[in-house]
Order: C-alpha cells, then structure tokens, then sequence
C-alpha cells in the first residue's frame, strides 16, 4: 500500500493527486463527513468550481478572460441576486468557472442574507406569470 505524502501547498496536493489513483490510497484515507448548504446560480447552471486558478483553461492552452457574472440563487421561495461575481471565461470553450474562494464568499453572503444580517444594495420587481392564464 502506497504512502501518501505529506503536501507543502494545494497545488502540490492538486499535481499529485491529479496523476495518482486514489484507489491506490484508499485504506490510508480516512472517512470525513461534509454538511453542504449549497444554493444553484439558475443563471449559471452549469458553473464550475476551480480549487485554484490554473495557467490555461482546462484541456485546452487558451488563456482565461476574468469576467464577472451575476449569481441569482433562491434562497427560502425568494430569488436574490449577487452582482459583481468574479468568473472565468475559457475563450475556446466559452465555458465559465468560478474559484471556490470566491463561492465560499457568495455562500457567505447569502447565508448573511437568510439570517436578515446584511442588506441588500436594491429591491428589484419581478414579474411572475402563469401559463395557465396567460395564454388561451
């Protein structure tokens, strides 16, 4: 049974693991238990979070476009909304990622949020319709 080693840094743990089975670990791992209150960006379904910031897209040497995105989630039947959210475009892909810092931050503030212990910097109106009485 192979010896995992100790890691100075993430990303030495990342190359590692990145190139090794973690089958060949498994009686040396331990079991952990996670509670994960996460809330789905309905604008940005398909977001990925990235431990770290990597040189170049993933699977690709195309560089990353920083932009920011707009974080809707529904927090308790109402939609909040977190403008101004860091991202990363892949310019080949178009896929977009975001760092798990920055999602700690926005699982952060909406847990704030469901606590009535932030403010939000507006109130915007939303129109709701009904198929079955919008159209006859």
């Amino acid at each position: 049974m192979a010896k995992i080693p100790g890691f100075k840094s993430l990303d030495e743990a990342v190359e590692f693991w990145e190139t090794h089975d973690t089958t060949d670990y498994w009686e040396k791992m331990e079991e952990v238990t996670v509670e994960v209150d996460l809330y789905k960006n309905l604008f940005h379904p398909n977001l990925t979070v990235l431990t770290h910031r990597p040189a170049h897209c993933p699977g690709s040497e195309e560089d990353f476009e920083d932009i920011t995105i707009e974080y809707v989630a529904l927090v308790e039947e109402r939609l909040v909304v977190i403008r101004d959210v860091p991202a990363l475009l892949c310019r080949a892909s178009g896929k977009k990622y975001i760092l798990e810092e920055t999602l700690d931050k926005v699982e952060h503030l909406l847990a704030l949020e469901k606590e009535a212990k932030v403010q939000p910097n507006e109130i915007l109106e939303i129109p709701v319709f009904s198929l079955k009485t919008a159209i006859p």
